[in-house]
């Protein structure tokens, strides 16, 4: 008896032993299937940004911000609320890059993000897919990757596609959550940096904090819910770069956030604070029918009824994961819909990233119904949204492309060519204005000149910032006439007012005022 129990013993422990070397070598070989499909999307999309990427500065898509956020960057300077601080740190690394310029630089952060986000696609989907070895994966990763819009950001600098990386990870880390994981200390610091890209991640944050809590037992749901909270709070920390950056009174320091005053305006978007669900009544059912019609160009028609068949019939059991992408994309929609700038499309790229992930579960559904009789359709069937995502980058690279696009950079430099000695330089609105700080306080072209926002000149912060950026400009505190004839007035010995719109056009014209 006892040389049997011995056996037992030693039999059981084999089996234990073996049990966890079978799953090592089971998720091994998950993840060398996962390598084809994952260098595919990672090349396929690399080539297609590459290809369309703006060779500097742009103005293109949309992307007047660029040479604010770059021009930030190179200085450690403090971008426009909310500062975007995960973003200015990691793009201040990208700056460090000896390939092009410094825009070009920031434009490789675009992409290099996008790919990232189309990556955690991949992931997503692939926890969907039993078998491991569909193409349902690989095809939403580049189904989202290639969405005009997202990939519009992918050629300029930019931070939406960052945003869209960190709304990947978060997605990843609510699924795990719901699949019942114990949530790791990394996710909350993740997310917590994701929070310094975009405010528009609290959604998602929230979200992940709610089902890590509702999964927890119920008696150590508050200890999870406070575990949750501390470990998001170390990310936050990045925001101490802002007041940090701010006291040394960088030349781009928006709002001046080493006071408490200007800390508060520059994260809260207080000079946004009406742009958000700000859209006039009468102006909704237009947004509301644009929404609509741009889902359907971003996906297709095809892509769009996969799409919805997944959303609605596909992950049997995991549907509480798809109802919870459903609201948070109902939500980021009417963020979208109501946010009152004409370029509030790109608080779409959330919901088209799960719309993504619903085209997989689709796939992976059809597949499932198709190859138990017709193994050849399904893969016929892959094949044909493989033509869909080539017909419609095909179609759509004229749009996003903007590879020649120099409209920014050849602006600045004709306004610095012709700027006369020690100039006064007042801008107008975002494009000139950005334009002309990354030349002159990235790149440091003329020197001699002063640029300053005509806008900007009625925030307190501003004029005492470029006090000490210029310490021989005199910026009258008290107006009593035009800005141009207080400038010129109190700095005789500065070259003429110049101003760089006329007439609605881009173009340098000064007076002796």
């Amino acid at each position: 008896m006892m040389r049997e129990t011995a056996l037992q013993v030693s039999v059981r422990a084999s089996r234990n032993v073996r049990a966890p070397q079978e799953c090592s070598r089971s998720h091994r070989a998950s993840v060398s299937q996962a390598y084809p499909g994952l260098f595919l999307v990672c090349i396929v999309l690399g080539v297609i940004y590459l290809h369309t990427m703006a060779p500097t500065l742009t103005w293109a898509n949309d992307g007047a911000d660029g040479g604010d956020f770059v021009a930030s960057a190179a200085t450690f300077g403090v971008a426009h609320p909310t500062g975007y601080p995960t973003y200015i740190l990691l793009l201040r690394l990208f700056l460090l890059l000896p390939v092009g310029d410094l825009a070009f630089r920031a434009n490789l952060l675009s992409a290099a993000a996008a790919i990232g986000a189309a990556i955690c696609l991949f992931t997503i989907v692939r926890q969907f897919d039993v078998t491991r070895h569909g193409w349902s994966a690989p095809i939403a990763a580049l189904a989202g990757g290639l969405v005009p819009v997202f990939w519009s950001q992918a050629s300029i600098a930019e931070v939406y596609t960052l945003n869209a990386l960190f709304a990947g990870l978060t997605l990843r880390f609510i699924l795990a959550a719901e699949a019942g994981e114990q949530p790791v200390w990394w996710h909350g610091l993740v997310i917590g940096l994701a929070l310094g890209v975009h405010i528009t991640v609290a959604l998602l944050a929230a979200v992940w904090l709610i089902v890590v809590v509702i999964r927890a037992s119920a008696g150590s749901r508050v200890k999870v819910l406070l575990r949750g909270g501390l470990s998001i709070a170390p990310g936050l920390l990045v925001y101490l770069y802002l007041p940090v950056a701010a006291a040394a009174h960088p030349p781009v320091n928006w709002g001046a956030p080493d006071t408490w005053e200007g800390f508060w305006w520059v994260i809260s978007g207080t000079i946004y604070r009406e742009l958000p669900f700000g859209l006039p009544a009468q102006l909704l059912y237009g947004r509301v029918t644009a929404w609509a019609a741009l889902l359907r160009e971003q996906f297709g028609l095809l892509g769009l009824g996969v799409g919805l068949f997944g959303m609605l019939y596909g992950a049997a059991e995991r549907r509480r994961f798809v109802q919870i992408t459903i609201s948070l994309a109902i939500v980021y929609s009417i963020f979208a819909i109501t946010y009152n700038t004409a370029d509030s499309y790109a608080y779409l790229i959330p919901a088209y990233l799960i719309f993504a992930v619903w085209i997989g579960i689709g796939l992976i559904k059809l597949t499932e119904i198709i190859a138990s009789r017709y193994r050849a359709v399904a893969l016929v069937l892959a094949m044909i949204m493989l033509a869909a995502l080539v017909w419609s980058a095909r179609v759509n690279i004229s749009h996003v492309d903007a590879s020649r696009d120099t409209r920014a950079a050849d602006f600045a430099q004709v306004v610095l060519a012709q700027a006369p000695h020690r100039a006064i330089i007042m801008t107008e609105g975002d494009r000139d204005t950005f334009a002309l700080w990354y030349y002159h306080y990235a790149v440091g072209e003329r020197p001699d000149i002063v640029v300053l926002s005509r806008s900007l000149l009625e925030q307190r912060w501003y004029r005492e910032n470029l006090r000490a950026v210029y310490p021989a400009l005199r910026v009258p505190e008290r107006l009593t006439t035009s800005w141009a004839t207080a400038l010129a007035t109190a700095n005789p010995t500065l070259g003429p007012i110049c101003r760089t719109y006329r007439d609605g056009r881009p173009e340098l014209t000064c007076t002796s005022e």
